[in-house]
């Protein structure tokens, strides 16, 4: 196969809408690059192998993205470094909101949502909860 040859598999398989949906639009405004440039970036830095993998790759990258944007909002940081609530409260707290975000179908980059600003208000109110010992 040639070089050129190569390359159009690669474009073709990146321009697949979930490709676009979970790789290129998010790369794209992280970047704030249009998506023909982000394309051009991933057929020249990965090879077939790493295509074919990245949209996995990619929603990994979310989920990881969103525990720690959640942990960031609720400030679950300093609790444990203060060692105000115990890890295993930590991770539930966490993990409950992942969890009810994936219900509600809410778990991608747009954390601005109702919803999500819903789960961290709980989710504060139940940290003063286990810190006044009241649960």
């Amino acid at each position: 196969m040639t070089d050129e040859t190569i390359k159009q598999m690669k474009l073709w398989k990146l321009e697949s809408y979930s490709y676009v949906e979970t790789v290129l639009k998010p790369l794209s405004k992280i970047l704030d690059l249009p998506l023909e440039e982000i394309q051009e970036l991933l057929t020249k830095n990965l090879d077939m192998f790493r295509i074919e993998s990245s949209h996995s790759s990619a929603e990994q990258a979310k989920l990881f993205r969103t525990e720690k944007q959640v942990e960031i909002d609720l400030g679950l940081d300093y609790f444990q470094h203060l060692r105000l609530l115990h890890p295993d409260q930590i991770k539930s707290i966490r993990e409950e909101v992942i969890e009810k975000l994936e219900s509600s179908g809410k778990l991608d980059f747009d954390l601005d949502s109702d919803e999500y600003q819903r789960l961290i208000k709980y989710s504060k109110a139940k940290i003063l909860d286990l810190l006044k010992g009241e649960e």
